[in-house]
């Protein structure tokens, strides 16, 4: 029996209709997709961040092979976070792979570029490689991002410090000093740019500020001392001399006490600027025990020693001064001022042509050399030397009178 048409559709119609109410209830919906992409994604955060903790400890604590494993496990699983990025580049940094650890840090950066530690240690590997131009770019943009870490600002300045762009050091850090004005190390850079600048004086004020904040700060103290003399605060520079002296006492725990030898040398040069030349002589006298090759303390000793007439001491010290730099003008010079105070006058002579021979454009020591022959009663000669110091130097006053000196004998 032959189906009609007319039911033939109305079954088709109804097969067609009942199809289609059916596949929708079948197929997942769009939203169940997402909810379970979602939950894949947090679960993947959640265990990612388990191994980048373990990864952090495992390089706090100088395993870096296991650092390495972890940091790149976790960045298996959620490789968008650009903390983990910047975590393998500072394990590869420390693991001297400097162009895996730059890599790094770009693509941590790539992740979250407002992200400002990257920045930082991309500029520690620029600096390494001697690219300073970058590397300043790159701590000035960290620093940026985050301006509460000094750190960051610090790591800029001195760079510019380095190449000598002290102005643009200085102009970095003065906007500065109000939000860290109790940061010891900013106030030590600016010690050092005024220093750089000669400029003694704020180099002081800077390093007593530096001070001031943080008692503890390694070489400040010394930089000061050197800080005070130069200035020519002498009697500043003495009293902070001697609290290092102090200082390094009460340090040594009963142990032999070393002072550093720039604080032997500024005490001293300080007593001797100050007029008290025995007490100089004194200081010079320990520290040529404790730094024995020094040549500049020999130098200091027999300066000190003659202006205190202690001849012997200015004989033994010139003679070691000679012996430790025999290219050295001023210890010939030295020893031909002790034999004259000896009353060897030929044997000054000697000694301070020794002297001009390897200095032979020095005006002082031309003088020496003039006051000696004249002092041996060779007169012509005398008038000679002094001639050629005035030629070097018509300026000079106390060639000037020495040669005045020799005509009128």
């Amino acid at each position: 029996m032959q189906i009609p048409r007319a039911f033939a559709q109305l079954t088709l119609v109804a097969t067609l209709a009942a199809t289609l109410i059916a596949v929708p209830s079948c197929a997942p919906r769009s939203t169940g997709v997402q909810a379970r992409l979602d939950a894949n994604k947090r679960y993947e955060l959640t265990t990612s961040l388990v191994s980048f903790d373990q990864a952090k400890q495992a390089f706090e604590s100088g395993e870096l092979d296991k650092a390495r494993k972890e940091c790149e496990t976790a960045i298996a699983r959620s490789s968008t976070q650009a903390k983990y990025w910047s975590l393998l580049g500072r394990i590869e940094l420390e693991a001297k792979k400097l162009e895996r650890a730059v890599n790094a840090f770009a693509k941590s950066i790539e992740c979250d570029p407002t992200l400002a530690e990257p920045f930082y240690y991309r500029g520690i590997v620029q600096q390494r490689w001697g690219a300073f131009a970058k590397a300043t770019e790159d701590y000035l943009k960290a620093s940026e991002l985050a301006p509460d870490k000094v750190s960051y600002l610090l790591a800029a300045a001195e760079i510019m410090i380095t190449e000598r762009k002290l102005d643009d050091a200085r102009v970095l850090l003065l906007p500065k000093l109000a939000y860290f004005e109790h940061n010891a190390a900013i106030h030590e850079l600016l010690g050092e740019i005024a220093l750089m600048n000669d400029d003694f004086t704020t180099a002081a004020r800077s390093y007593e500020r530096a001070i001031i904040i943080d008692p503890e700060a390694p070489l400040v103290a010394e930089k000061l001392v050197s800080a005070y003399f130069s200035a020519g605060e002498y009697q500043k520079c003495l009293e902070a001399a001697r609290r290092q002296r102090s200082i390094a006492a009460k340090d040594a725990n009963g142990q032999r006490v070393v002072v550093p030898n720039e604080v032997f040398r500024n005490e001293g040069r300080s007593l001797a600027m100050l007029g008290r030349m025995s007490d100089a002589r004194a200081v010079f006298v320990e520290q040529s025990r404790v730094y024995p090759e020094d040549a500049d303390c020999w130098r200091d000793l027999a300066t000190a020693a003659l202006a205190s007439n202690d001849v012997p001491r200015a004989a033994q010290a010139s003679e070691r001064l000679v012996a430790l730099s025999a290219d050295d003008s001023s210890g010939y010079t030295l020893c031909g001022i002790v034999a004259e105070r000896e009353q060897k006058y030929d044997e000054a002579v000697r000694w301070h042509r020794l002297a001009v021979a390897r200095a032979p454009t020095n005006v002082d020591t031309l003088i020496a050399l003039g006051v000696a022959l004249q002092s041996a009663g060779r007169q012509q000669e005398s008038l000679e030397v002094l001639g050629k110091a005035i030629k070097l130097d018509p300026q000079s006053a106390l060639a000037r009178k020495a040669f005045a000196g020799a005509v009128v004998e």
